[in-house]
């Protein structure tokens, strides 16, 4: 126990935070601006619960945000669908195209497609560190009501996202040849 408490404070909660991953941690608010906080419980046979609560539940009283708690499974998957949604509309890779080609006139604007897809497809087997890195990426804030979720982009979101895209390499045919 001792050990355990040498370490800092802060140092134990980057460990405990590492470990429970929150993918909204730090960009989710309710209506009246104030921050969701993440928090996890563990019951039974270890069984992990992770959820969001508004900061007014834990200085105030229950109840006194009007929301209720979250959880963090639900609020996140609404999120990324919402995400998942945007990132394949038609006008936004036809965007994404247009925007990558403008950079380099040498790329393909069906590659851009298929790179666009490849995240959605690829989405569920990203770590959770790289999923909450392309969300902080393209968005600042997400704020909760107890009916709506409303999400904010980040005004270049887009462009940085489109800049980090690896395009798939096209592999030539390659002819064989006989001696």
């Amino acid at each position: 126990m001792q050990s355990v408490l040498k370490i800092s404070p802060r140092m134990r909660g980057n460990y405990t935070c590492a470990s429970v991953p929150f993918l909204l941690k730090g960009i989710v608010e309710g209506a009246d601006g104030r921050a969701l906080t993440a928090a996890w419980t563990r019951k039974g046979a270890g069984k992990l619960y992770r959820y969001y609560i508004h900061t007014r539940e834990n200085k105030e009283h229950a109840g006194a945000s009007g929301l209720p708690r979250f959880p963090a499974i639900e609020l996140e998957a609404n999120v990324v669908a919402q995400l998942r949604r945007i990132l394949c509309a038609p006008d936004l890779k036809t965007w994404v195209a247009q925007f990558m080609i403008a950079r380099d006139s040498q790329i393909d604007e069906a590659r851009v497609y298929i790179a666009m897809l490849q995240i959605d497809k690829i989405w569920d087997q990203l770590f959770p560190v790289e999923q909450e890195r392309i969300v902080r990426l393209l968005i600042t804030k997400v704020v909760v009501t107890s009916h709506n979720i409303e999400l904010q982009f980040r005004p270049n979101g887009i462009e940085l996202l489109a800049a980090e895209i690896r395009l798939p390499v096209v592999e030539e045919d390659s002819a064989e040849v006989v001696a």
